[in-house]
């Protein structure tokens, strides 16, 4: 691509914080008609870089060019108007308005009496969704659609500014297979209509799916950009972590499965609202993975055993006995622990210390009649700091001044307190880096290896697969399949998941 014109031109992009070098000399060029893909760990200056081309923050050296013209963007509007758009990994959606009013928020058509024109409003959105294949009434209100459907009205208000240069942070985490193989379809028509496209995503078959180039950041830093053929996942991670990781998924030690003791969780039955006749057994020292698309049921499946949900049907026993679960709470007591897929919206206090969210749930354990035992406190939270490796200078840092991976920790370490009899983890990696991922699939082991039961939902089928002892795969709100580990693959969960030729 040398011989064509950039659409955006970035040299020696730097960026400082007191004490921090976020950015150090980034150079790259994006042009019409290509993905780029950007890789690194948290903490390598991708969001920086993000930040610095939309106009959310000044870089403090380096230049940026749009269509060969040197701009100092000063504000995300003006980063807009220039033509860069960016859709970001933490949505923003406004739950109280209509699909039509987030994808046209600040900029909903008008009369010339200054009343808004409905009308017009919503016809334009139409055009959009038919666009990115979402087929949904615009008047729908954004609160009441999924965590997926509000990810692809993200994209709608992101194209219906018309960019020259769209920015994709970690569009996937919230879609399931279908939605994603739409967006990949999304992708291609866009290159064809001449966008360029940023692409940022912490999974390796998506990044070689639908890039064309990938640019390796580390420490702030531009490692290297090569023809997405010219890399592999390997080559990838190892320039993004600079050390071999070859060996992503860790085995378990033969004999980790108790065979000759009671299953730890036996679900019978189950039945509500959201899930139909769940039956399920999971044996001491087994991971048991859930797989299917998004709306299967899932994360409901592990949100009925927790308590969360009210069960009309069924029988729960663990070590073999009944166990009555009402709430989170009777859950916990019960020996069952929770990882929610959400940890921002359902488990963490963001402007609260790593100490209070570590022991939130299980404060009492702390408490005397009187007075809490600090002491105790601190103790417990610092060998959970040391244990899941969690980077702070302080128990008492705030929880939303941790990168996502160190957040995620943060709730690795809680659900593993009082070593639970059967842990129910809900997309424990979502929007994680490699190394971090290959640290809590360290814990995900030990959890099996100590005697415990572990129930895996995750949307990355060679993580499911890597991990996972057994898989059932849900479609419907209900169980479609049980596959053993020798029988696992990628093609026949997807086959199953949506009612393919193997059933």
């Amino acid at each position: 691509m040398e011989n064509k014109k950039a659409l955006l031109s970035v040299r020696g992009l730097s960026k400082s914080f007191p004490g921090v070098l976020a950015l150090d000399g980034v150079d790259f060029d994006l042009f019409s008609g290509e993905v780029l893909g950007i890789c690194g760990e948290n903490g390598a200056g991708k969001s920086t870089l993000i930040k610095c081309l939309s106009g959310v923050y000044q870089p403090s050296a380096g230049s940026i060019e749009v269509d060969g013209h040197e701009v100092n963007i000063q504000s995300a509007e003006e980063g807009i108007s220039l033509g860069i758009s960016v859709i970001y990994q933490e949505l923003s959606i406004i739950s109280e308005l209509d699909i039509a009013q987030n994808v046209f928020l600040g900029r909903v058509p008008r009369y010339k009496t200054g009343m808004i024109n409905f009308k017009k409003l919503h016809a334009d959105t139409r055009k959009i969704m038919d666009h990115i294949g979402l087929a949904m009434d615009t008047r729908t209100i954004a609160g009441d659609i999924s965590i997926s459907a509000q990810q692809m009205v993200e994209i709608g208000k992101a194209i219906s500014r018309d960019p020259k240069v769209l920015i994709m942070d970690e569009p996937t985490s919230s879609l399931g297979h279908d939605e994603t193989e739409r967006l990949f379809a999304l992708i291609e028509q866009l290159k064809n209509e001449g966008y360029g496209i940023i692409f940022i995503s912490h999974h390796m078959e998506e990044v070689f799916k639908i890039t064309d180039r990938v640019l390796v950041l580390r420490d702030g830093r531009g490692i290297e950009t090569r023809a997405t053929k010219d890399w592999t996942v390997d080559s990838i991670v190892q320039a993004m972590v600079d050390r071999d990781v070859s060996n992503q998924f860790p085995q378990k030690k033969e004999g980790a499965i108790r065979y000759n003791e009671p299953y730890a969780i036996e679900v019978t039955g189950l039945t509500n609202r959201y899930v139909h006749d769940i039956n399920l057994k999971v044996r001491k020292g087994e991971i048991l993975g859930l797989a299917g698309i998004v709306g299967a049921g899932r994360s409901e499946v592990l949100k009925s055993i927790f308590g969360a949900y009210h069960n009309n049907m069924g029988e729960i026993k663990v070590d073999g006995n009944p166990v009555k679960i009402k709430n989170p709470k009777s859950a916990l007591a019960s020996g069952i622990s929770f990882l929610s897929e959400d940890r921002k919206k359902d488990m963490l206090i963001l402007m609260d210390s790593i100490k209070t969210n570590y022991i939130l749930p299980y404060f009492k354990d702390f408490a005397k009649p009187l007075f809490v035992n600090n002491k105790a406190v601190e103790a417990a939270t610092q060998k959970a700091i040391s244990q899941f490796n969690i980077k702070t200078t302080s128990s008492e840092k705030l929880v939303v001044q941790l990168s996502g991976g160190n957040q995620q920790k943060v709730l690795m370490a809680r659900v593993t307190y009082g070593e639970p009899d059967v842990y129910l983890l809900d997309e424990p990696t979502r929007g994680i880096d490699v190394s971090v991922k290959q640290e809590i699939y360290k814990e995900i082991i030990k959890m099996a290896e100590s005697g415990s039961a572990v129930i895996l939902v995750t949307s990355d089928l060679p993580e499911i697969i890597g991990l996972a002892d057994r898989v059932l795969v849900m479609r419907d709100r209900t169980i479609v399949a049980e596959l053993q580990k020798n029988e696992l693959s990628q093609e026949a969960v997807m086959n199953y998941a949506t009612g393919g030729s193997q059933l």
